[in-house]
């Protein structure tokens, strides 16, 4: 975010409060708390404990800078435990305390519970990363707002960018969780693959598919190397993506497959497996700091500067980015609205431009879809610590790739024009 944006409007005059009652002014003076739920510990963690920092580095990051509207911003932390259930819990418990701003969501299964509710509780809420299409379609209510790339949007994007970056592949094969966003990415990613590929000539395999939690692929490993395909798309994410390539490894599968793209693990995997990282793996990217387009981004190398003061680390998770900006999004909209009431932040957000660590992002009014430059990674195994790195970068703009707004309606991709 700009700083001229950032700044605008937070320092209160002390002329104005001149003559307020002293209960006035405490409430006034009060910090704005906003709820943070991620999840912190079960099979989501290793993605939710790196936004988290993200959002907590943002939080810093404004009260350097005067806070909002005058006041600090107090973060109040919960678990979701990567839940739908306590992911509600939590939601209840934060609007029961008297919170009505919220970043939750950060998976899927978490925000599909935490949607609904947010009419009810009078909150506005954040969906930080959840890529499932129900929540700005079916389950969209005006108090939610993304801050990521919808399921059709990324992995379509991401299909896109794989038959584009390795047209020799002829054969593709999916491996998902057996869920809505799983089967979901698959689908994108397989129509992208088939309609993008530069000869037309493609084949796309049935998706296979795995418990959401699963962490013995054995018997889904068996069947990619059955398979005709030697690329592949691995649509289960953090630990659980962990396990799958380290069973994966040791039967020859990166023999058989020539690219692989993955859901958005990205270095968490590669930290993970180091030198045993799959020579041609592309993720989803939220961000390099020592790339391109990222390392000459103000906000990209602000975040970059602040995690190593915070964490001792020069190695950021791309998942940091991902809470970062989901709180930079609240921030400006409290700060164009100048208020915290819930209605009031909505108005603001709806038409809500921002700069994030990826650039210039905006909210699609219709459905509050947040649009910009959809960006992918491509790694491999390196001699030097950390033992794996990335090779390049590459983005697809997210408004060449996404749906029409439907708010309220079930997603058809069958209804889209091909």
């Amino acid at each position: 975010m700009k700083r001229r944006t950032v700044l605008k409007g937070f320092a209160a005059s002390a002329g104005v409060a001149l003559g307020m009652n002293a209960t006035y002014l405490r409430a006034q003076s009060a910090p704005i708390r906003i709820g943070a739920s991620y999840a912190l510990s079960g099979v989501g963690a290793p993605v939710g404990t790196q936004m988290l920092v993200g959002t907590q580095i943002a939080a810093q990051q404004i009260n350097r800078a005067g806070g909002l509207l005058g006041r600090e911003v107090e973060l109040v932390i919960r678990d979701d435990k990567y839940n739908s259930a306590e992911s509600v819990a939590v939601a209840r418990e934060l609007a029961g305390d008297g919170i009505n701003l919220m970043l939750g969501g950060s998976q899927t299964v978490t925000a599909l519970g935490l949607a609904p509710l947010a009419p009810e509780l009078n909150m506005v809420a954040i969906i930080v990363a959840a890529a499932g299409m129900p929540v700005t379609h079916e389950l969209f209510n005006r108090n939610i707002f993304r801050t990521t790339a919808n399921n059709y949007t990324q992995y379509g994007s991401l299909g896109r960018t794989l038959i584009e970056q390795n047209p020799e592949i002829k054969t593709w094969i999916s491996l998902a969780p057996d869920g809505d966003f799983g089967r979901d990415s698959a689908l994108f990613f397989g129509r992208a693959v088939e309609k993008y590929a530069p000869s037309g000539e493609v084949t796309v395999l049935d998706t296979i598919y795995a418990q959401a939690t699963a962490t013995d692929f054995r018997t889904q490993i068996n069947q990619l190397m059955s398979s005709d395909a030697d690329g592949l798309y691995l649509g289960i994410a953090a630990s659980a993506q962990i396990s799958f390539f380290q069973q994966a490894r040791s039967v020859g599968l990166y023999d058989k497959f020539k690219a692989i793209g993955e859901v958005g693990n990205g270095d968490i995997t590669g930290k993970a497996m180091g030198r045993n990282t799959h020579p041609n793996l592309w993720s989803v990217c939220h961000w390099l700091h020592n790339q391109e387009p990222f390392a000459s981004n103000p906000v990209s190398q602000q975040l970059y500067k602040d995690y190593v003061e915070m964490k001792g680390e020069d190695f950021p998770s791309g998942q940091v980015a991902a809470g970062h900006r989901a709180a930079l999004a609240l921030f400006a909209g409290i700060d164009k609205a100048q208020s915290t009431e819930t209605e009031d932040v909505i108005t603001a957000m709806e038409n809500l431009t921002f700069e994030s660590v990826g650039g210039t992002v905006r909210f699609r009014p219709e459905d509050h879809q947040m649009l910009g430059l959809n960006y992918y990674s491509q790694m491999g195994p390196s001699t030097e610590a950390p033992h794996f790195q990335f090779n390049q970068v590459t983005s697809v703009d997210a408004s060449e790739m996404i749906e029409p707004a439907n708010p309220g309606q079930p997603f058809k991709i069958e209804e889209l024009s091909q």
